[in-house]
């Protein structure tokens, strides 16, 4: 089987978080604090493939270390967001970088959104990006190079962030 690597495209950034998208995944990093501008920007990239609807649709969050837990209006909207457009989805799943406390503050973020509004598609709770594009593994494309190639596309897509944000061409 051929496989077609292809990098993640950027479909938004700050300083504090970056949404992308490879193949039907859109991809998003928190490092900062979450706005609600980062919440309609994911909402739109997810509208936007499952428009296109060339395939079933996924999601993966990875929450930096030094990302804060969202404020209320931020939390109200990822609400609405995990209610619209998350039920739509294949599967959801959330990365808590940091584990210890961090984890437990992250998980139970996405555990009081899912108890507040359950839905169909449960978000997921892992503590590396391997291990998210393991669990995304069945929804991925045959030719996309699997869980290891999304991994790399993360990575990757991490590094051209790292270097647009501190000034770095490239």
């Amino acid at each position: 089987m051929h496989t077609t690597r292809i990098p993640a495209r950027i479909a938004a950034q700050d300083s504090d978080h970056l949404t992308a998208v490879w193949h039907e995944t859109v991809v998003t990093v928190f490092r900062g604090p979450a706005t609600l501008q980062a919440v309609l920007n994911i909402g739109r990239t997810c509208e936007g493939l499952l428009a296109a609807a060339r395939g079933p649709v996924t999601y993966l969050s990875v929450i930096e270390r030094s990302s804060p837990a969202p404020t209320e209006t931020v939390r109200r909207e990822l609400a609405t967001w995990s209610r619209d457009v998350v039920t739509r989805l294949a599967l959801a799943v959330i990365v808590a970088e940091g584990g210890g406390f961090k984890n437990a503050l992250v998980r139970g973020v996405g555990v009081a959104l899912t108890v507040l509004l359950p839905h169909k598609v449960p978000f997921k709770f892992v503590n590396s990006v391997p291990e998210g594009a393991s669990l995304l593994a069945p929804f991925l494309p045959e030719n996309g190079g699997g869980p290891p190639a999304l991994s790399a596309a993360i990575d990757a897509v991490r590094q051209r962030w790292h270097g647009s944000v501190n000034g770095a061409v490239g």
